[in-house]
């Protein structure tokens, strides 16, 4: 006659390691959440920094059009990213458009905002208030190495005032 106490000891052994296994897995997955959220709370907490060093740095300023930083090194094939701010002390409520170009004399570049393209969307700025956009500078395959960049002009394209006009150029140094 066979031993049943064999089998049971062995369902008992089985059932110790699922128990075992799922408790592993449950701290595991429990501890990888937390470490991840702890993670996105540090780069929530990184890119409000970041932002408010911007806007400190720009509250120091007289410049009505500031890019930051102002120069860069990129890699052939590579492309950076700037912010581009602009603060409106004029007397009242203004509409203001970016448009980015490429320095004529330079390597060849793309210039691009936030919209994909060379020319930001339409803004309005009450006096006193600012505006930060993205400005990404991205190589092409004809690019060679040396200097160039992007030139960021600040038009209002409202007919009553087309006087208003501000340009910055964001220097890059292409490397290898």
């Amino acid at each position: 006659m066979k031993s049943k106490k064999g089998a049971i000891e062995l369902s008992m052994t089985t059932i110790i390691v699922i128990v075992l296994g799922i408790t592993l897995l449950t701290l595991g997955l429990t501890w990888v959440r937390s470490s991840l959220g702890d993670v996105m709370d540090l780069t929530d907490r990184a890119f409000k920094m970041s932002d408010q060093e911007i806007e400190g740095m720009f509250s120091n300023s007289n410049d009505l059009l500031k890019i930051v930083p102002s120069t860069a090194e990129i890699k052939m094939g590579d492309s950076a990213q700037v912010a581009v701010i602009f603060y409106n002390l004029e007397g009242g409520t203004m509409d203001f458009q970016a448009k980015a170009t490429p320095v004529a004399a330079g390597v060849p570049l793309i210039c691009k905002f936030d919209t994909e393209t060379d020319t930001s969307d339409v803004f309005t700025l009450q006096s006193g208030s600012h505006a930060i956009m993205k400005l990404r500078a991205e190589t092409i395959q004809e690019t060679t190495l040396g200097y160039g960049g992007c030139k960021v002009e600040m038009i209002s394209p409202t007919v009553d005032q087309t006087g208003y006009q501000l340009q910055k150029t964001y220097s890059i140094e292409v490397i290898g």
